[in-house]
């Protein structure tokens, strides 16, 4: 079977449970580890950040189900890229988040706080203090920690340091949307493949990937080992050639995710 495009659209919700840091690598004034602010200074974590943590999450899983036990390439290996040059057979990692060689078609937005109209039909006290500016001040939190010394045991002379961490609790709304070719499932996979047959509502290998990576992730930014940056990823919203995915339709795909492990069998013996 050939590959098939697809224009989908995943909508998410991003909740922090810990303090977490989205840092810009720039000081300002005492702080020394400034956190991401759009141009109205309020919080948002970058779509790019958001997609290398997914991307990790994706390459466990396929490593796990479809690699038949080859390592991953890197993005950054320039070498591995100039092998893939001509492949017409590309990973379900390339297809999703594309290669030096091969550009994605996938778009991963910034993910940011909720429109005031939702936030106010939320949370009427929330909308309240964001309309009135204070809520710039307490989405972050300042704190000092110093460098330690591992085989000493001792604090590193001159190593103090202030960083801004976003507050718990924040919620951002992201969208990842674009097109992505792959193959689509077989439908003897299983029963919920062979309806979504009848429907006209085939996934992909590649959509199905995404879907399981985005469902994985549970921390981002700086600071996870001392535990900041615990968060709920909720897939909210899916669409799949502007037609809706219901919930239940997509996680009774995720059910059979073990069909990854086909990918490479099918991928060999289609036409892209």
């Amino acid at each position: 079977m050939a590959t098939k495009t697809d224009r989908i659209r995943i909508e998410y919700d991003l909740t922090f449970e810990s303090l977490w840091h989205c840092g810009t690598g720039i000081r300002e004034v005492l702080i020394d580890r400034t956190v991401m602010r759009d141009s109205e200074q309020y919080l948002y974590v970058p779509g790019s950040t958001f997609k290398g943590v997914l991307r990790e999450h994706c390459e466990h899983l396929a490593r796990f189900f479809a690699s038949n036990g080859e390592p991953i390439a890197s993005p950054h290996d320039a070498e591995a890229a100039l092998l893939t040059i001509g492949s017409t057979r590309p990973d379900m990692i390339t297809r999703i988040f594309g290669s030096q060689t091969s550009p994605g078609q996938l778009f991963f937005d910034d993910a940011r706080h909720q429109e005031q109209s939702s936030l106010a039909q939320h949370n009427p006290e929330k909308d309240d203090y964001r309309g009135k500016g204070t809520y710039r001040g307490i989405q972050v939190m300042p704190y000092t920690q110093v460098r330690m010394n591992r085989p000493t045991r001792t604090a590193v002379p001159g190593a103090l340091y202030t960083s801004e961490f976003g507050a718990s609790e924040l919620v951002f709304k992201g969208v990842i949307q674009g097109w992505l070719t792959c193959n689509a499932i077989l439908a003897d996979a299983h029963a919920v493949f062979e309806q979504a047959e009848q429907n006209g509502f085939m996934p992909t290998y590649s959509f199905l990937l995404l879907l399981a990576g985005l469902r994985l992730i549970e921390r981002l930014g700086g600071n996870k080992s001392t535990g900041k940056g615990k968060c709920l990823c909720k897939i909210t919203r899916v669409e799949l050639n502007g037609t809706e995915c219901g919930e239940k339709t997509w996680l009774a795909w995720l059910e059979q995710i073990d069909v990854l492990d086909k990918y490479n069998h099918h991928n060999q013996s289609s036409e892209g």
